[in-house]
């Protein structure tokens, strides 16, 4: 009855009051030990002549369980002058005893005062320690409630849902490898294994930067950074996020992000990377692939572009084709995920742009569905949203992330490359590798600039794992790894090739530099035979099949990828652009360049042709524009900065142009040439 009053009383407090000690269930543990002791007095367990000495410990024990709890429920000035009752109350028995002389009794009643002080102690530690234990079960009650809510509705949906399960499972087959980009052919990576979480930030799409290789940064002033699923969790209280635009340099792992979302929606794992991601049907469209469709007919419903797209995917898995109006429906009931990749990947900027507009219509027809859209910078800048879009960068990899990858990446790859096989020596192997490469990249700054960037990083780690040489430049790199996948690779498994690399990166050089200037990344096998069968019989002779060379490319090296039957691309884009700027170095077509210097879709293959040789001729004319865009004198600085050399009076013309940026009245120029300047201060 105590309890019940005081504890009504506590909860009908005002909140100035002190509020009462809700870990009043403590107090009975000294009733507990009060019965514990008199059960044993009551079974003979005791010894005759402690008797006396257990039996009033246990009554004192048994008065304190009964006070303790209610004096917890007072406010904390009345605990405090009643703490020291019990151990009081313990002094007198003590007394008690000396005066009549029982001094094995006031012994043990003075033992059971300390006890009494002590335990008295030990409860002011223990209730700030269950204060502080408290949210974490209760956290750890809901993650268990949330984890068993997730597993019955799982299984409900299995049962009243059966395509969405045959859905999911052709997502996994399509999303579950990580991408390599043809780099290693011989194992297949877990995704879930080697993905390291990208750090994002929001930004205004003007200042978001195109560069692959950009500063480390600072870890410990990237409190502002944060993770997709963030952004995700708050999509019910902040609606602005139900639209993303995520952008980021070539390589950055944009496509690999929605892929690892595509998977884990698709294995139902959402609520363990994230406890509050909340549930939706994941929806990954590439717009290069479905560019066509959409431009052939601006009407198309997002709903039968998904529905056709599926349809494809199922039939090619030989799974459960989507029942009709599922996907309308689901998206109408604003289940879904909308995953759009690529819109920079749509080359002809004409037709870019058309793609813009249709996402814009369906952002608006479905006000209240999630939508990501992928793209780099230059891309998004020319076929820009409309829609309220909240747009966010992907970051370069910091220090830590580089680390976790390499460790991860190379586990993975010895694990796979010994069938599965992860014992300790395994691991063991796997850690002195990693740790040699972090070591390697630590150690030179061309590595370290290059590592921030997921795609080069992966780069760096195949060539490492093959015992190559880590050149410090991009161009390098990227010529070091053609070299690897063209001949190291049939060298080291003893595999005759008539061909050495460099005639066969001279004939992809011609595929790569035709698909430039055709604005686009795949080709049909036809089309392919027709583009290299000149150049493959002037390195080759007339004997060489150029359909077989292309499928050899595919099915050795990698470079070449097979998106569907008689359709190929290289496995990058960055494949591509370094592909046609050497060809274009060796043709001696550098005014291609000049006359396309203010497309976007060529920006990367300038910086890689400027890297090889003297950028002064791009430089000059840029400068000779009468009002050239921002874009365009930063494609200038980028080749100033990449160049492997530049004419001291352009130098000079430059130095001119970012000293007047640095006091210009424009924000953008001004952000610009302040950006160069501390770049050439950081080399």
């Amino acid at each position: 009855m105590a309890l019940f009053i005081l504890g009504a009383i506590s909860s009908q407090s005002p909140p100035t009051a002190t509020p009462a000690n809700q870990n009043w269930l403590v107090g009975f543990l000294p009733l507990l030990g009060g019965g514990i002791l008199f059960a044993l007095l009551k079974g003979n367990h005791v010894p005759a002549e402690f008797n006396s000495a257990v039996f009033y410990t246990s009554l004192i024990l048994f008065g304190l369980g009964t006070v303790l709890p209610p004096v917890l429920l007072l406010p904390r000035q009345w605990q405090k002058r009643l703490v020291w009752l019990p151990p009081g109350l313990g002094l007198a028995v003590m007394l008690y005893f000396i005066l009549r002389g029982e001094w094995t009794a006031a012994f043990w009643a003075l033992v059971v005062t300390v006890i009494l002080m002590l335990f008295i102690h030990a409860i002011k530690f223990l209730i700030p320690v269950t204060n502080q234990l408290t949210p974490k079960f209760r956290a750890k009650r809901q993650q268990v409630a949330d984890s068993l809510a997730d597993w019955i509705w799982n299984k409900i949906e299995n049962f009243t849902s059966p395509f969405q399960q045959e859905y999911y499972k052709g997502l996994t087959y399509i999303c579950r490898d990580y991408q390599t980009q043809g780099l290693d052919r011989d194992r297949t990576l877990k995704l879930q294994k080697v993905f390291v979480p990208l750090k994002i930030v929001a930004k205004e799409a003007a200042n978001t930067s195109p560069k692959m290789i950009q500063p480390l940064k600072d870890e410990r002033n990237n409190s502002n950074q944060t993770q997709i699923w963030n952004f995700l969790a708050a999509i019910d209280k902040n609606p602005a996020f139900r639209r993303m635009a995520v952008l980021g340099a070539p390589g950055s792992g944009k496509t690999t992000l929605l892929r690892y979302l595509t998977q884990t929606y698709a294995t139902k794992q959402q609520r363990k990377v994230h406890p509050k991601a909340p549930k939706l049907i994941p929806i990954l469209l590439y717009l290069r692939d479905v560019r066509q469709e959409i431009v052939n007919n601006n009407q198309l419903t997002l709903a039968d572009l998904i529905t056709q797209q599926v349809q494809q995917q199922q039939q090619k898995y030989q799974l459960e084709n989507p029942p009709p109006n599922w996907f309308a429906e689901k998206i109408r009931q604003n289940q879904c995920l909308v995953m759009l990749d690529g819109l920079d990947e749509v080359a002809d900027e004409t037709q870019r742009q058309q793609v813009s507009r249709w996402v814009d219509a369906q952002m608006e027809a479905y006000p209240d569905t999630a939508f990501i859209l992928t793209s780099r910078p230059f891309g998004y800048k020319t076929a820009r949203l409309q829609q309220d879009v909240t747009v966010l960068e992907v970051q370069p990899f910091s220090l830590k992330q580089m680390q976790d990858f390499i460790r991860s990446w190379y586990l993975e790859t010895e694990v796979m490359s010994r069938a599965g096989q992860g014992d300790a020596g395994v691991r063991a192997e796997a850690k002195q590798q990693a740790d040699d490469l972090i070591k390697r990249i630590k150690n030179s700054k061309p590595l370290a600039d290059m590592a921030v960037n997921p795609l080069l990083l992966t780069m760096i780690a195949t060539v490492h794992r093959r015992g190559s040489a880590l050149p410090g430049k991009r161009v390098e790199l990227y010529r070091e790894i053609c070299q690897v996948l063209l001949e190291r690779r049939q060298i080291a498994k003893n595999i005759a090739d008539v061909l050495t690399a460099t005639q066969k990166q001279s004939v992809l050089q011609v595929l790569a530099f035709e698909l430039m200037q055709q604005k686009t990344r795949d080709f049909h096998l036809s089309d392919g035979i027709d583009w290299i069968t000149d150049k493959l019989a002037e390195v080759a002779g007339s004997g060489k099949n150029p359909e077989n060379f292309i499928q050899q490319v595919r099915d050795v090296s990698g470079l070449l990828v097979e998106k569907e039957v008689g359709v190929y691309e290289f496995a990058h884009l960055s494949f591509q652009e370094y592909l046609a700027a050497i060809q274009i170095k060796e043709s001696n077509q550098e005014n291609l360049l000049i006359a396309n210097i203010h497309q976007s879709w060529w920006a990367e293959t300038i910086r890689l042709y400027a890297a090889q040789g003297n950028a002064s001729n791009l430089i000059r004319t840029v400068l000779a524009m009468p009002s050239p865009s921002v874009e365009v004198m930063a494609l200038a600085y980028d080749c100033w900065d990449e160049g492997l050399s530049v004419n001291p009076d352009v130098r000079q013309q430059l130095e001119q142009i970012l000293e007047q940026g640095l006091n210009s009245t424009d924000p953008e120029i001004a952000k610009l040439a302040a950006q160069v300047q501390l770049s050439r201060r950081l080399k």
